[in-house]
């Protein structure tokens, strides 16, 4: 989800960890000067909302340019407390209808993630040593989508580099523990709105692993900026996948109920 994906996969920067989870970030003023504050900033960015509900399509797309294509419905909100809650769930085609990711942030804690599958009705714990999987066959894994603290990775601002049409802050960030499938990731985030332009992943042998990249921004309700593509390549496969913005919505009224493993079973 840098993007995670990302409350909005993602802030985008679970690392979509805003992407898929809203795809979001909004206006901002101040300019940091370090690469956690930019991080940070960014993180905030998503923020601003009670709750979200995202129509997504995803394409998967081979190594020989063959693609697959489903459609999610992602869901996300933020209680009183501080908790987050996150949850993606497959609505087409007709063989992945109702498998459904639940990812659950409280606040000051660890995530835990959650995947249910219909055809044996059920639930299982994503494990720390599951994160690295990839999530039902994307290039997006349980780690890309979850919710990243800030507080397991140092930060370091490398420069600031052209991008596109724009100029980006660009940060590393490093996991402080073993358990990151990544040896770092490299975050392009514009200096204007702090939005999440690029990030390149790199495994533990310090090669380049994959790159995700947002496209088409779009200002949502007068404050939130939507990318309408999100786009993990993977360097060393071939592959690639897409996730692409088909309808967003926030404030709908969503209850903390609606984030539970009762609540994976019973969708429909």
């Amino acid at each position: 989800m840098f993007f995670i994906i990302s409350r909005g996969v993602c802030e985008m920067f679970r690392l979509l960890a805003t992407v898929l989870f809203a795809m979001t970030a909004s206006w901002v003023v101040a300019e940091p000067q370090t690469g956690l504050q930019i991080v940070e900033k960014a993180k905030q960015n998503g923020k601003g909302f009670e709750d979200m509900t995202h129509k997504v399509k995803m394409i998967l797309i081979d190594d020989k340019g063959e693609t697959t294509e489903r459609e999610m419905l992602v869901k996300a909100m933020t209680d009183t407390n501080g908790d987050a809650y996150s949850m993606s769930i497959f609505t087409a085609p007709r063989r992945e209808n109702g498998i459904s990711l639940l990812t659950v942030a409280e606040k000051g804690g660890d995530d835990k993630q959650y995947l249910y599958l219909p055809s044996t009705r059920r639930v299982k714990r994503i494990t720390s040593s599951n994160k690295g999987s990839s999530f039902r066959g994307s290039e997006f894994t349980f780690e890309d989508l979850s919710d990243q603290n800030v507080a397991d990775y140092r930060f370091e601002l490398v420069k600031e580099a052209p991008c596109g049409d724009q100029t980006c802050f660009v940060v590393d960030r490093f996991p402080k523990s073993g358990e990151s499938g990544y040896s770092k990731t490299q975050m392009w985030i514009d200096t204007v709105y702090y939005r999440p332009i690029k990030a390149d992943f790199f495994d533990q042998d310090g090669k380049l692993l994959k790159t995700m990249e947002t496209d088409n921004y779009r200002l949502f309700n007068e404050k939130f900026w939507n990318p309408e593509t999100v786009t993990m390549a993977n360097h060393q496969s071939g592959n690639s996948t897409k996730m692409v913005s088909l309808e967003l919505k926030m404030n709908t009224g969503l209850r903390t109920s609606e984030f539970t493993e009762l609540a994976m079973r019973n969708w429909r």
